[in-house]
């Protein structure tokens, strides 16, 4: 991980992550709307820091996130003790570490091993996954039940075609951008505050 990005993850008083689909809408004057796809759908992550750590805490932070600036990629995950039920595993697997799946086309990948159940679920709407330790990170969009190997993915799958080892849940890793760095400011002498959000984009 990229220690200044994951300090920012892991000390989040906020997070909002955004991943939807890019449009450009209009409206004729009968109000009619049309919606076209500009692509992309690239995940963006709205972090806050909290007001009132002390400055010379965070000072060697501050001297590392502004020396990446906005032009270096760096690696984050959502695994700390405080955030790791954002990403945790929902399904019935009780080893997530084998799981590989096949990509041909579309949003879709299909498990060839490593995922066997007698019931329950393989994985839950809302699960993160990684296909390959450097590949982009998806969602699951449905439940994918035990007796299943269609998962369905929240974007087209980016990857080449080919077989992948899964990673799950919290093993998941972004490669970002910090492509909006707030200004901080000391207050009542050893404090610090920000001027807003840290915004990472996915880099692709």
């Amino acid at each position: 991980m990229t220690t200044a990005f994951q300090t920012v993850i892991d000390n989040a008083e906020s997070l909002s992550i955004n991943k939807k689909k890019r449009v450009a809408q209009t409206q004729s004057r009968d109000g009619t709307i049309k919606t076209t796809s500009l692509g992309g759908q690239v995940w963006e992550f709205n972090v806050r820091l909290p007001d009132g750590p002390s400055w010379t805490e965070y000072r060697p932070l501050i001297e590392a996130i502004e020396a990446l600036d906005r032009t270096t990629v760096g690696q984050i995950q959502i695994n700390s003790a405080g955030h790791s039920y954002i990403s945790g595993y929902q399904g019935d697997l009780t080893n997530t570490s084998a799981i590989n799946v096949s990509y041909s086309s579309g949003n879709t990948v299909t498990i060839t091993s490593g995922a066997t159940l007698l019931s329950g679920y393989i994985f839950k709407a809302g699960d993160f996954i990684q296909l390959g330790s450097s590949g982009s990170v998806y969602t699951v969009t449905e439940d994918v039940a035990f007796n299943q190997t269609t998962v369905k993915l929240h974007r087209p799958v980016r990857e080449s075609a080919g077989s992948y080892l899964l990673y799950v849940g919290q093993n998941v890793t972004w490669d970002v951008i910090c492509v909006d760095l707030p200004q901080w400011t000391i207050f009542s002498r050893d404090q610090i505050s920000w001027s807003g959000s840290f915004v990472f984009a996915e880099a692709l």
